[in-house]
């Protein structure tokens, strides 16, 4: 095992880190999971007597009899056969629709889409296969105006990481002892897997990303645990790395030292490793928004009387965001509110962390009382792509027109006009009117 953490980075140089398209896709033939109904076993089942021409000719009844069992075998099989069709062609709708996700998912990622390229680096990295007993964590985050990855590695303890050289068995007390590297060889080798991870991390991201969109990363390190001086918890960055496409493919990872090629990349750490000093990291994620605000709950108040054409705009936007969390919800997403601007920005932001079918939705919310222009779904269409996000959501408690609708035809955009939001929020078991204002 010790061998093992102390090839870490040589390890996955012989690896292609790229993600294999096709490999993603859900290829089984429905066949292979269920077995279509066979007649001849429905015969079985029911117990239908074989033809036996002579006796039935004496005996009319056991002919009678047995073409009675065939007629229930023939419904039985018919409505079984009905049943596995059925089963069949959901299933490989399911299929078709997961293949179709995966086939978008390429297509957004080789256009550079930020959520995209956030997902596939993501599902590299989860891919990576590590030393048995070394738990990873990570967060990824993909700046697009400079083309950087920023990852967020939690590093495993000094206690998770295998120490014992030997085992010995002592005579005398029947006992096996553990027999542990000495401190400072074991700091030295600690020091040592960190910056394995480290340069491995920052490898597997150019190697798999094939794109011209990713031109640096970031590569943070954090340790958690309990500080012994104080008994507190502690989450500390310990080391800090940030290194060009260009600087880094013109290494020779086969030979480096780890540390020594840290330390080229002008990597930042504070001291030996082991000793888990904080420094700050080079570029971090952001995980807030700072254009989200807290939500109100406006839906408690909704009753069959409320017309939406006519509620407060803010109100609207803050509902639309009740609404969506709802439906996002059973697949474990998060819905935010952003501040109310009125600018034909973003009223709403979704996440969903499926590494499929989620990622960032942007969505508006436009209380109209008049065919909504194409030019609010142009700017949607703008605003998504400068979000990095893969969909737009345009709600409207009015109606869109034809030149709307075919502008986005084709886009990750979906339109919901005033007489399917109502629907939507009846779905819920909420009662809500639309009565334009002409």
């Amino acid at each position: 095992m010790i061998e093992d953490y102390k090839n870490i980075l040589k390890s996955t140089l012989r690896v292609d880190d790229k993600l294999n398209w096709e490999a993603l896709k859900e290829k089984n033939e429905y066949e292979d999971i269920e077995k279509s109904p066979k007649f001849d076993n429905i015969l079985n089942e029911l117990n239908v007597p074989k033809e036996n021409r002579i006796l039935e000719f004496f005996f009319k009844s056991k002919k009678e009899a047995r073409l009675k069992k065939v007629d229930e075998a023939k419904t039985l099989f018919e409505t079984r056969l009905k049943e596995y069709e059925k089963r069949k062609e959901e299933f490989l709708a399911k299929q078709k629709e997961q293949n179709e996700l995966i086939d978008q998912f390429k297509t957004d990622f080789e256009l550079g889409h930020g959520d995209a390229i956030e997902k596939y680096v993501y599902m590299v990295l989860e891919r990576s296969t590590y030393p048995e007993g070394l738990e990873r964590d990570y967060e990824v985050q993909y700046e697009p105006i400079s083309g950087t990855i920023i990852i967020s590695f939690e590093l495993p303890s000094q206690e998770s990481v295998p120490k014992v050289i030997q085992y010995k068995y002592v005579a005398s007390r029947k006992a096996i002892d553990r027999v542990e590297m000495k401190k400072k060889e074991f700091e030295i080798y600690y020091e040592n897997v960190l910056y394995q991870i480290c340069l491995r991390t920052i490898h597997e991201v150019f190697e798999s990303v094939y794109i011209n969109a990713v031109k640096s990363v970031v590569f943070n390190g954090w340790i958690s645990g309990v500080d012994p001086k104080t008994g507190n918890d502690f989450r500390s960055c310990i080391m800090s790395c940030q290194a060009s496409r260009e600087e880094f493919e013109a290494l020779n990872l086969e030979r480096v030292d780890p540390k020594e090629c840290f330390r080229n990349l002008k990597g930042i750490s504070a001291g030996p490793l082991a000793h888990l000093a904080p420094v700050r990291p080079i570029l971090d994620i952001k995980k807030e928004d700072s254009r989200f605000v807290e939500s109100r709950d406006v839906l408690a108040g909704l009753n069959a009387e409320t017309n939406l054409a006519t509620m407060d705009w803010e109100d609207f936007e803050h509902l639309v965001r009740e609404l969506f969390a709802r439906v996002f919800s059973k697949d474990g997403a998060e819905v935010k509110v952003t501040q109310a601007s009125r600018d034909g920005g973003v009223d709403a932001i979704a996440f969903d962390p499926d590494p499929i079918r989620g990622g960032k939705f942007v969505i508006q919310a436009k209380r109209y009382n008049n065919v909504v222009p194409v030019s609010a779904v142009r700017d949607l269409y703008g605003t998504l792509m400068a979000e990095g996000a893969t969909k737009g959501i345009l709600v409207t408690t009015s109606y869109f027109g034809n030149d709307s609708r075919e502008f986005a035809k084709d886009k990750p955009i979906t339109l919901i006009d005033g007489s399917n939001l109502v629907y939507m929020f009846q779905e819920f078991g909420y009662n809500v009117t639309i009565q334009l204002q002409r």
